[in-house]
């Protein structure tokens, strides 16, 4: 047995002893290949240390074996040592049988780095030496997709995948639709799911399929892709919201509500989740539940105007007028909705108090002034109050709208 071999079967055996000792005594008598090995085996193990002082004393027997300088200097940069593993990168001509090797860790340095210009300027170079090889067409293809330039990396990824479905760790097929979707290609991205769907393992691709079959309106399919996530990971917060509509799509009450109460519990600050899920309770008939909801979604995001129009509508529903007023108490007429006006004039009627109601409707009107529904109340408010100027003036734009109401039309003529 080689000290090599010794050497991976006591760190095997977590025996770190004889290390240092083993490691001497293998680069002092181990044949070149064997040391290779071993230098690739510690690597693979996580012993970057021992690996690079193998790779040293490598290169100090064979300055001219360039690959064995690539792969040291991906160790270096990998250790936070850039400028020792940059030179030795940097050693390596263009003549070498390890440019190539040289070019794709330089460019996937760069990318790490942020370069991404830089990591495609490699990459090109490698492509000029290597124009069928896959990994430098996967490089390319990957940063074209980080910057933005989908339809180049379409292409790569179509070329690719005729090829095989992974790379490395990497979908291809997931590549694809995602692709596409950020096309916009939402048809062409939902044809490949479908046929590809038995090769979407990853929770993420998982995910992404959910969202794209969402888009394209197949909500059992995305329903199918999202329960796998929640199912595999439930954590997986964003997959709540997509579920839930998912499930409304299908007018489905009693599971978006589950939905949303299930995704609220990992994520109490998802203000869609809130909103879903009292819609759904409130079509339910469970106000309590809807309120509860509403309540709980505006003390975790106060700007929100949709839920504050939500409770407003509710608020309106279960006649508890007092707190649909106090909603808006404390804001400025300029930022509050047309809808919350005409609200607002609602419950102030049934308050009583009329003052506030006028105001409310006026502010409302101009917003709401084709609309039959407000015009009607706003016509009857006004009619109430022994205004006949402004009655008949709504019930002439009301008339317009609606010309078959006969009790509108009685009232206009007897003013």
């Amino acid at each position: 047995m080689s000290y090599s071999e010794q050497l991976l079967d006591s760190i095997q055996d977590h025996d770190f002893s004889q290390s240092k000792h083993l490691l001497k005594e293998a680069l002092n008598n181990d044949d070149p290949e064997i040391l290779a090995s071993l230098a690739e085996n510690l690597t693979g193990s996580g012993f970057t240390d021992l690996a690079k002082e193998v790779y040293r004393a490598l290169i100090a027997k064979f300055p001219k074996e360039d690959l064995f300088k690539v792969y040291l200097a991906e160790i270096l940069l990998n250790d936070g040592d850039e400028d020792d593993g940059l030179s030795l990168l940097y050693s390596v001509s263009k003549d070498s049988s390890a440019y190539l090797d040289s070019l794709l860790v330089q460019a996937d340095y760069y990318q790490t780095s942020g370069l991404i210009e830089t990591a495609k300027d490699k990459l090109l170079q490698a492509l000029k030496i290597a124009p069928e090889e896959d990994a430098v067409k996967f490089g390319l293809a990957e940063l074209d997709y980080l910057s933005g330039d989908y339809e180049q990396a379409l292409a790569l990824y179509k070329d690719l995948v005729q090829r095989q479905e992974t790379f490395g760790e990497v979908n291809l097929n997931q590549r694809l639709f995602a692709t596409n979707a950020k096309m916009g290609n939402y048809e062409q991205a939902a044809d490949i799911i479908r046929k590809r769907s038995d090769s979407i393992f990853d929770i993420d691709s998982k995910y992404e399929a959910g969202l794209v079959m969402l888009s394209v309106g197949d909500d059992d399919k995305a329903i199918k892709f999202l329960d796998e996530v929640i199912e595999q990971s439930p954590d997986y917060v964003n997959a709540y919201p997509l579920l839930a509509q998912a499930y409304e799509h299908k007018h489905d009450n009693e599971q978006v509500l589950r939905t949303a109460q299930a995704g609220l519990a990992y994520n109490e600050l998802d203000e869609t989740l809130y909103s879903l899920g009292a819609r759904a309770a409130a079509n339910l008939n469970e106000m309590d539940t809807a309120k509860d909801l509403l309540e709980k979604g505006l003390k975790v995001a106060p700007d929100n105007s949709d839920l504050r129009m939500q409770l407003s509508n509710l608020y309106l529903h279960m006649h508890q007028d007092n707190d649909n007023i106090a909603l808006f108490k404390n804001m400025d007429n300029e930022i509050i909705e047309p809808q919350a006006h005409w609200n607002l004039a609602l419950s102030y009627e049934r308050l009583d108090n009329s003052k506030k109601a006028q105001s409310e409707f006026l502010l409302a009107y101009p917003e709401f002034k084709e609309n039959p529904d407000f015009l009607r109340q706003m016509i009857m408010f006004f009619n109430a109050q022994n205004n006949s100027d402004i009655t008949k003036q709504l019930l002439e734009r009301y008339l317009k709208l609606v010309p078959e109401d006969d009790e509108m039309q009685d009232l206009y003529d007897n003013l």
